[in-house]
């Protein structure tokens, strides 16, 4: 893997593969619709007391986390634990959260939302096993690593002394996004599981081993307080926003259909429904079957780029590299850096190819933006700057010519931002019209200052979680300012944030994602990024290409919190009662458990068991009895509103949350 031509991470060091199940949708026909995901968020972490023991992940290591099988909830095989880090069930491993376009976020679960409603998509988690025992690299049934004692923290267990990162890994699925979809159909991963209990993912680790070790030994867990890669050095200097274009997908190695809409599951697959685990024979086909054909995986090697430094001679002869300069930041007519021809072709672009086109033309400037974008012109736009982040290149998306041919790469500019070249050559003669040259452009007009709820500028990737996930405005609008966006959001729901981009972009959210960074003076890019301007008030500054003003709402009235049911009828809340689960359950008696659930769907149903107790746990356990059992080692605690998971019947209530059990009693039936 660390031989492969090219990496789709954003981190060009970072040759792993990081894998989770396709998830699909099942019509009422029985054919299936692939649902949409943009890929994968994947954390490193460093979790627990040990943390600066940490290693790096060592070469050739693979793993994998989940059990493609589970069709139910496992409360009883748990992580290796003791009296100061008890350990946990591994089920626990599994999360999904449900992103609504604006309100309060349901608790996360451990079994798939099977809805549309999701309309930022439901998003998949799965947490790594951080425990290795130092010897083997993988092992099929993946007893050479273990789970730390928290799962996501906690210590490592006897006999598995080295921790590395602990790898945590987010799909979302836009499950929104499929067409025709009705609430009598349902979700279903690859393997043919409808629960989501068996999702599952793997990791084969194909790190360059001097970048990921100088990360792990400098940045995992005391160099970089918020977590986001541009606060490393070593992971800033290799980052990238152009790896999905520098690696774009491949042809398919099985030739079977997978995509789009298909007849039935791939692999000859057969959805299983549990709660017993799903059967081998469920998961392969028959022998009579024919196996579709497999084409051999091609050897590859590196494939090296070739990167000017400004002031230097690059591509066609007498062709100086001028540097990388920002593009369409508004403002003046909205002339681009060059701004008098433009021509698109991806599979032709490179550099020497735009600078013939542009000398063709009359034209002693060329500049390559966006992999595939050529633009011309005898002078630059005088309000352009630069390295305009003064230390990171931001021109790293590769030509989509050179990737086309293969062999040496050359950069082709990239998101917002141009490599512009001149003609050195005394004897050519530029002929080009210069009716559009963006020598026309004039210098911005001052910037208006920013508002005292004015947070900040935000990093905002495209293909990934917006920095505001909520209602948007993504396509733009010719007349946006920052007041209409706050207008826009206040009608769309009444949002904390609301934020603009791109000068005509906006977008809202009650939230600011966790992979957003706040952008400083110091940071790639730098918060000098927000300056283009507003499409609809040229003083006003809309955010910039990538990057997000956002903007405090300060009329904003939170949404009332869920919070503990005090009486459902006869029944009162006796507050908490833990549940080590070690010796059968706090409630031994009714047991029932369901999406919809409440505390009012749980209590009527002990009463109807005549049960004097009635206890949630986990926001979809509900437990009876007429006694707290004594031998279960459950005692009354009060209750933690932080760890109360919130009932999916109704999220203004709490159904406890792991390891213990709102209680509700009734001394009379």
């Amino acid at each position: 893997m660390v031989n492969s031509s090219c990496t789709s991470c954003e981190l060009r060091s970072d040759k792993s593969a990081y894998w989770t199940p396709l998830l699909y949708y099942q019509y009422p026909n029985g054919s299936f619709f692939e649902v949409p995901h943009g890929g994968s968020v994947v954390y490193y972490l460093a979790r627990g007391p040990n943390v600066t023991s940490i290693i790096p992940f060592p070469p050739g290591f693979k793993i994998l986390s989940g059990d493609k099988s589970a069709r139910s909830y496992d409360n009883e095989t748990l992580t290796w634990g003791n009296a100061a880090y008890p350990g946990r069930p591994i089920a626990d491993r599994v999360s999904f959260a449900c992103l609504p376009a604006s309100g309060p976020e349901p608790a996360n679960q451990p079994y798939m939302f099977n809805v549309t409603s999701c309309v930022d998509g439901m998003r998949a988690q799965i947490a790594f096993q951080a425990c290795w025992n130092g010897v083997d690299l993988y092992k099929s049934d993946n007893s050479h690593v273990a789970y730390l004692s928290g799962i996501d923290n906690g210590i490592c267990p006897p006999g598995y002394q080295h921790q590395l990162p602990m790898i945590f890994v987010e799909t979302n699925y836009a499950v929104s996004q499929v067409p025709n979809a009705t609430d009598d159909s349902k979700f279903v991963f690859s393997q043919g599981d409808p629960t989501g209990f068996g999702f599952h993912g793997d990791f084969i680790n194909g790190w360059d081993m001097a970048v990921q070790t100088e990360a792990v030994n400098t940045c995992l867990f005391n160099g970089a307080p918020d977590g986001v890669v541009q606060e490393c050095p070593v992971l800033n200097a290799d980052d990238t926003n152009g790896y999905a274009q520098n690696c774009p997908e491949q042809p398919p190695q099985i030739d079977e259909p997978v995509r789009g809409l298909i007849e039935r599951l791939p692999g000859c697959i057969n959805i299983t429904y549990g709660p017993q685990a799903a059967p081998a024979a469920s998961m392969a086909c028959a022998a009579t079957v024919a196996k579709p054909y497999i084409t051999p995986t091609p050897d590859s090697t590196p494939l090296p780029t070739a990167s000017p430094t400004p002031g230097a001679m690059f591509g066609l002869p007498l062709q100086q590299y001028m540097g990388c300069y920002n593009d369409t930041l508004g403002g003046s007519g909205y002339y681009r850096t060059l701004n008098s021809v433009e021509y698109v072709n991806y599979t032709n672009m490179s550099v020497e190819f735009c600078q013939a086109y542009c000398m063709s033309l009359g034209y002693t400037l060329s500049g390559v933006e966006y992999a595939q974008e050529c633009h011309c012109d005898n002078e630059i736009n005088p309000t352009a700057v630069a390295a305009l982040n003064g230390t990171v290149n931001q021109c790293t998306w590769s030509c989509g010519g050179t990737l086309t041919a293969g062999g040496t790469q050359e950069f082709c500019g990239g998101l917002g931002f141009i490599d512009v070249y001149r003609n050195t050559n005394s004897s050519f003669v530029a002929f080009g019209d210069n009716t559009n040259t963006a020598g026309n452009a004039q210098p911005y007009t001052p910037a208006g200052g920013f508002g005292s709820n004015y947070l900040g500028c935000y990093s905002d990737t495209p293909g990934q979680l917006r920095t505001l996930p909520g209602a948007s405005v993504p396509d733009g609008w010719n007349n946006m300012t920052i007041e209409i966006c706050a207008a826009f959001c206040a009608s769309a729901g009444g949002y904390q944030y609301y934020g603009l981009e791109y000068a005509s972009q906006c977008y809202c959210g009650n939230e600011i994602v966790p992979n957003s960074m706040l952008l400083t003076p110091t940071t790639s890019p730098t918060n000098d990024t927000c300056q283009m301007r507003c499409k609809g008030s040229e003083p006003e500054v809309c955010g910039g290409p990538g990057v997000m003003s956002v903007y405090n709402n300060t009329a904003y009235i939170p949404p009332i919190p869920p919070a503990v049911v005090t009486h459902v009828g006869k029944y009162g809340t006796k507050a908490c009662v833990t549940d080590p689960n070690s010796n059968g359950r706090p409630l031994q008696g009714g047991y029932t458990t369901g999406t919809n659930m409440t505390v009012e769907v749980c209590v009527k149903y002990c009463l109807g068991q005549y049960y004097h107790y009635a206890g949630i746990e986990y926001g979809v356990e509900c437990y009876c009895g007429n006694e707290i059992v004594a031998s279960s080692g459950g005692v009354y605690a009060s209750c933690n509103a932080t760890d109360e998971m919130t009932c999916p019947g109704n999220n203004f209530e709490f159904c406890g949350g792991r390891g213990f059990m709102n209680v509700y009693y009734s001394p009379d039936l």
